[in-house]
């Protein structure tokens, strides 16, 4: 049994869209969140039999609760001048869950679960009474998987089941968008999702443990970044599939390569004719890093790290760029429960951006609004030394 207490304040200023909807003092606005949050979770395993067939059961559930005081302000230099949302939200969350292993055969291994997940929301909104009010949401989740092997060290498996993402509770209970006033769609608190993936483990190399993944993942609704909001909003459904090669190798006592591989299609599954690319969704990604480790009281790292291209709007007119980053790391051990770190993250100072998005933003000196790329650059080479000592 485990319990948690979390308490934390956000004053975020940002401007995303510049001068695009007050030209005189410019589109700066603050995001605030003042947050408790308190939990506990509490799980039971047991093993029993069914019937002739040796069987382990997991039990459990966890249950948290949030007290949030949030809002969003237009600012001036940091000072509001107006309000946009101002609301108090209690949200519970409670979820249960059960599953049973059951070893059918020396080489067939099962496994049922069902989780169940209840919501709660309730939302005083100070800044428009309209959008006050409460929601529920409640969802089971049944996932099934088995495993056959191993035969040669090699095993294979296949894993389903459904699972969900939340949504904003305000949007839960909203009637009225607060900036425009014009009415909105209430959204559901939980938002499913269906997913299997079907693949094989295995150590038939010696020194290399390797394994590849089929996978497929439908969602009932995406989340999109809004750059006029800075915020999240619902959006259309959306199926992605992909393939993931994970590698770990060991040629030799003192050498360590570890290789990861992943490709990903990702489409809106409705009919649009905006397009079916799913925005930031990015097709490729890998990483590869090779550790030399205990020479004497010396280590080091290098790895790769790649992000691919993926699309910026649903037509894949405009995509982003890649990224390709390697970082260091060099670390001794200096005496007893202590050692010295050095890091170098983008070691060959590559400049490439964290995230790209595209929408219209208008500068001061601009007439119109302009539909464009906006970045957020990559750290240039950064150097950090760590110092960890044991007492």
């Amino acid at each position: 049994m485990a319990a948690y207490a979390i308490d934390y304040q956000l004053k975020l200023f940002s401007n995303f869209t510049y001068a695009l909807e007050r030209p005189a003092d410019g589109d700066q606005f603050s995001q605030q969140d003042k947050r408790s949050a308190y939990g506990l979770s509490a799980s039971h395993a047991f093993d029993h039999s069914l019937g002739s067939l040796p069987a382990r059961t997991d039990v459990g559930l966890q249950l948290r609760r949030d007290r949030i005081r949030v809002g969003l302000f237009d600012t001036v230099a940091r000072n509001i001048i107006g309000v946009t949302r101002d609301d108090n939200v209690r949200e519970t969350m409670l979820g249960v869950y059960g599953q049973t292993s059951i070893e059918v055969t020396p080489w067939l291994r099962t496994v049922l679960g069902l989780r169940g997940d209840s919501a709660r929301f309730d939302v005083d909104s100070l800044s428009q009474r309209a959008n006050s009010g409460s929601a529920r949401g409640n969802l089971l989740s049944p996932k099934f998987a088995f495993v056959l092997g191993p035969w040669a060290k090699t095993e294979f498996f296949f894993n389903a089941g459904r699972g969900f993402h939340s949504n904003d509770a305000r949007g839960t209970t909203a009637t009225i968008d607060p900036r425009t006033g014009d009415p909105v769609d209430k959204v559901s608190g939980l938002v499913a999702s269906r997913g299997m993936e079907l693949g094989a483990r295995t150590e038939w190399i010696p020194g290399l443990q390797s394994s590849i993944a089929l996978w497929k993942l439908d969602f009932n609704s995406e989340l999109a970044y809004v750059g006029d909001a800075g915020a999240t909003e619902p959006n259309r459904p959306s199926t992605r599939r992909g393939i993931e090669w994970n590698n770990c190798w060991i040629p030799l006592p003192w050498l360590l390569v570890d290789a990861d591989l992943a490709w990903t299609h990702a489409r809106f599954s409705d009919s649009d004719p905006a397009g079916d690319r799913i925005p930031n969704s990015v097709d490729k990604v890998a990483s590869v890093a090779v550790t030399a480790r205990d020479f004497g009281p010396w280590s080091a790292s290098l790895q790769w790290r790649y992000l691919g291209s993926g699309p910026l709007i649903e037509d894949n007119s405009v995509r982003s760029n890649l990224s390709s980053t390697f970082n260091l790391r060099v670390s001794r051990k200096l005496w007893r429960g202590s050692e010295l770190t050095l890091d170098v993250f983008n070691l060959f100072d590559r400049k490439v951006n964290d995230i790209e998005y595209y929408y219209e933003s208008q500068l001061p000196t601009e007439t119109a609004p302009v539909a464009d790329k906006h970045v957020h650059p990559a750290e240039p080479r950064t150097v950090r030394v760590t110092l960890k000592m044991d007492f």
